[in-house]
C-alpha cells in the first residue's frame, strides 16, 4: 500500500470509512493473488460543499485544498449579491442595475447578479463589461482556453481536477485588473466557485517568515509548453499528458512568433528537448522572475499575488499529467532566488488563502466580476452525470503592466 504524505494523514486518520476502504483494496488484492501493487483509491471526506476530492489517484497528492475554513463566507455573498428580478432586461430599469453593479464593485471590489434569466453568452457578457470595462487579448496564458463567443472563453481545465487559488495571469508581465464569470449551464451544487479575500490573507501571511520570505525573494515562475505538432494536437482531454501547447497558449503558428509574443509578455525563452517525447525540439520553456506581492491602486496597498497554482502541485489531480514525475510537469515554481518551496511552506500558504474562502454557487445567467488583485479565486473537482452540465464564461478583463510593490504601502 502506498503511503498517504503527511497532511493527507493527519487529515484523514480519522476516517474509519477511508480505513475500510484501504483495507478491502488491500483484501482484494491478496486473494486475486496480486503482490506489491499500488492500490487506487477514493475519498470525499472533508471536502468543501459542492466539491469533491478529485477521482482515482495512484499517488496521493501532497496537499489537500478546503477552499474555506468552517461554514463562514469571509465576505458574506449577499453582501455584494444583486437580485435581478426587478431589472428586467430591456427595460428603464437596466442603467439603474448598471449603476448598482459599480457602487457595489467599488466598496466590495466584487458583484454578483442572480436571477437574471438570461441564458446566451453574449447577453451575459454585455453585463459582465458594465463593471469589466475593457478587455485584453489572452495572449501568453496557461491554460488552453477556447473562446465561446468573441472575447468569452472556456476555462480550460478538466472538472476532476482541483484548481488552486490563484490570480489570472500573475506569471507574466502582465496581468489583468479584474475579470468576470458567466454561468451559461449549471447543475445546482456542482463545481462551486470560491473566492478568496486577498487583503485579510496578506495581513495574515506578512505575520509569517514564509511571507517575509516571499516579500524579500520574490518568485521564479517556470512554464514549459509542448508542441501540438509533436501530439497531433491532442491535449488533456484526450488523456494525453499535455497542459498547453504554445500554440494555443500564445496564439500562434511558428515558433518565432511565439518567442516573440513572450517576449512582449516579459518571459525569457528557451527551446528544449520534450522530457517525454524527446523527438520533439520544438518545446518551449519560459522563465519570468517577480515579485510575489503587487501594489492594488483601488485600495492603495500592497496585496499577494502569487500562489501555488504555479507549482507543479497544479497537476497532483490534473487528468494526463497528475502520473508525470514532478520535476518534469510543465509548470514549476521556487522561491525568486531559485530556493525551493517546502512542503510546509506550502501548506501554510494554501491553509492561508482557505482562511479567506467565499462559496459562490451557481444558478444559470448568474455573473460574478472581481477584482484580480482583492480576490484570488479557485475551486474543488467536481463530477457531473451525464445529464448535467456546467459551461463557465470567462471575461478577462484590462490588461495592466505589473509593477510589484511600494516599499511605503504594506
Amino acid at each position: 500500500m502506498p503511503r498517504l504524505p503527511a497532511v493527507l494523514a493527519q487529515h484523514f486518520a480519522a476516517s474509519p470509512i477511508l480505513k475500510a476502504g484501504m483495507a478491502r483494496a488491500s483484501t482484494m488484492a491478496g486473494r486475486m493473488g496480486l503482490k506489491n501493487i499500488q492500490a487506487r483509491s477514493m475519498f470525499t471526506g472533508g471536502m468543501p460543499p459542492g466539491g469533491r476530492l478529485p477521482g482515482f489517484w495512484l499517488s496521493a497528492p501532497n496537499i489537500v485544498p478546503v477552499f474555506r475554513k468552517g461554514q463562514h463566507d469571509k465576505v458574506p455573498v449577499e453582501a455584494f449579491s444583486i437580485d435581478c428580478r426587478p431589472y428586467q432586461p430591456g427595460t428603464w430599469n437596466e442603467a439603474e442595475l448598471f449603476d448598482r453593479m459599480r457602487s457595489t464593485y467599488d466598496t466590495f471590489g466584487v458583484v454578483r447578479l442572480t436571477n437574471t434569466g438570461l441564458t446566451e453568452a453574449k447577453e451575459m457578457h454585455r453585463y459582465a463589461r458594465a463593471v469589466v470595462k475593457k478587455q485584453m487579448k489572452y495572449e501568453g496564458g496557461a491554460n488552453p482556453r477556447e473562446g465561446i463567443i468573441e472575447n468569452v472563453f472556456e476555462v480550460g481545465a478538466p472538472n476532476d481536477a482541483w484548481l488552486h487559488y490563484h490570480h489570472e495571469m500573475a506569471y507574466n508581465q502582465h496581468s489583468m485588473k479584474n475579470l468576470a464569470f458567466c454561468s451559461i449551464k449549471a447543475t445546482p451544487g456542482k463545481g462551486d466557485t470560491y473566492l478568496s479575500e486577498n487583503m485579510s490573507v496578506t495581513d495574515s501571511l506578512m505575520q509569517t517568515d514564509l511571507g517575509r520570505k516571499l516579500r524579500d525573494k520574490g518568485v521564479c515562475y517556470i512554464r514549459c509548453l509542448t508542441d501540438r505538432e509533436a501530439y497531433e494536437g491532442m491535449g488533456w482531454q484526450q488523456g494525453a499528458s499535455v497542459y498547453n501547447h504554445w500554440q494555443l497558449s500564445f496564439g500562434v503558428e511558428t515558433p518565432e512568433e511565439a518567442e516573440r509574443v513572450a517576449r512582449e509578455c516579459g518571459l525569457d525563452v528557451e527551446w528544449c528537448e520534450d522530457p517525454l517525447k524527446p523527438e520533439s525540439k520544438r518545446y518551449m520553456k519560459t522563465k519570468l522572475t517577480i515579485s510575489a506581492f503587487e501594489y492594488c491602486p483601488s485600495v492603495g496597498r500592497n496585496v499577494l499575488y502569487s500562489s501555488i497554482a504555479d507549482h507543479n502541485m497544479w497537476f497532483d489531480t490534473w487528468k494526463g499529467v497528475h502520473d508525470v514525475p514532478p520535476a518534469k510537469r510543465p509548470l514549476q515554481m521556487t522561491f525568486g532566488d531559485g530556493t525551493p518551496f517546502t512542503l510546509e511552506e506550502l501548506q501554510q500558504w494554501v491553509s492561508l488563502y482557505d482562511e479567506g474562502g467565499i462559496r459562490v454557487q451557481w444558478e444559470t445567467g448568474d455573473i460574478v466580476a472581481f477584482c484580480n488583485y482583492r480576490y484570488a479565486h479557485g475551486r474543488p473537482a467536481f463530477t457531473l452525470h451525464k445529464w448535467e452540465e456546467r459551461q463557465i464564461g470567462v471575461v478577462l478583463g484590462e490588461k495592466f503592466q505589473r509593477q510589484g510593490t511600494i516599499e511605503q504601502k504594506w
